[in-house]
């Protein structure tokens, strides 16, 4: 059975879009990823025949998104313009003049967005080749570690550039989702399974087992998985106290030393090292997704604000005048 990527339900046969969340059905050329016409017998990119193709589902085109870096921050507007604050010693809030956005990312000093056409742009540090990324098609998202970056293809294909990002990704297919942690990348399999490679210290590729999972997320030294039922799965590793207690989590962000999820009711709740208050969200209300720094935490509202707390010495949380849409 397909299952949706945007939420994780089996798809009916012949279904056009998503019974759960209405994200639409396309058919995908197995060869280039390429969108295919209804009906269509050939692909019109690459020229295949299409005996192979299978139903997928796009995700659905977001509003707005956040990212968080080690002292940056980054988010995309509803009009696909990009914005950044904090350090920028290696030009990682170098963005403004980027367009088209649906999708960002952040490194420990890169930050790296998806443009509506599956292409990639990239700015910041590029010792190892995290942000050679030109070459790269038909994206639907992107991840970054502290020095490598990942991106998934429509055709559920994964890509990899950067510091060991050779033994990053193998030969995965059939992924919905990706993260990146410090030297390691998860991969979300259509059938709620998870996919893990790296060099996997302290056991953060320990995800053979999980099953019903609807989100990923990785760290420093850790790896997450969100349930079906909304509650937390962990790879063995680093893991903050009493996050396997939290229900009813619908999105969930980890910086390299704190965890962060929101609920369904909007609230937000987090553990972990609380040294520079990153924590400290009790009183966040409305909020849709999160995104954790190495010391701070940025959320997004329903409304389109921005909301951060915990370091800001280098300005990182200097988002109270954002607003998405």
């Amino acid at each position: 059975m397909v299952k949706c990527r945007a939420c994780g339900m089996d798809l009916r046969p012949g279904a056009r879009f998503c019974d759960r969340c209405g994200t639409k059905v396309e058919k995908i050329c197995p060869a280039c990823g390429a969108v295919l016409r209804d009906q269509a017998r050939f692909c019109d990119l690459c020229g295949v025949p299409l005996e192979g193709a299978v139903p997928v589902s796009r995700p659905k085109a977001q509003k707005g998104g956040i990212a968080a870096g080690q002292l940056h921050t980054v988010a995309f507007r509803a009009d696909g313009k990009v914005l950044a604050t904090g350090n920028n010693d290696f030009g990682q809030c170098d963005v403004s003049g980027w367009s088209d956005v649906v999708g960002v990312a952040c490194g420990k000093d890169f930050t790296v967005a998806v443009c509506a056409d599956g292409t990639a742009l990239a700015a910041g540090n590029n010792q190892f080749g995290q942000c050679d990324l030109s070459g790269w098609t038909n994206l639907i998202a992107v991840a970054c570690g502290e020095t490598h970056t990942v991106g998934l293809r429509s055709d559920g294909t994964v890509l990899a550039t950067g510091r060991d990002a050779k033994a990053q990704v193998g030969k995965w297919a059939n992924v919905t989702a990706v993260a990146a942690g410090m030297d390691h990348t998860l991969g979300l399999c259509q059938d709620g399974t998870v996919v893990a490679a790296g060099q996997g210290m302290f056991g953060t590729c320990a995800v053979e087992h999980w099953q019903d999972v609807t989100a990923i997320a990785a760290g420093h030294m850790h790896s997450l998985g969100l349930r079906k039922d909304g509650r937390l799965l962990q790879a063995d590793g680093f893991i903050a106290p009493g996050v396997l207690d939290w229900t009813d989590l619908t999105a969930v962000a980890v910086g390299p030393y704190h965890t962060v999820a929101v609920k369904q009711d909007g609230t937000v709740v987090a553990s972990g090292d609380i040294q520079h208050g990153q924590c400290q969200v009790e009183a966040w209300t409305n909020v849709r997704t999160v995104a954790a720094g190495e010391r701070h935490t940025v959320a997004l509202c329903a409304d389109g604000r921005i909301l951060a707390v915990g370091d800001d010495s280098a300005g990182q949380c200097d988002v109270t005048e954002w607003k998405l849409w």
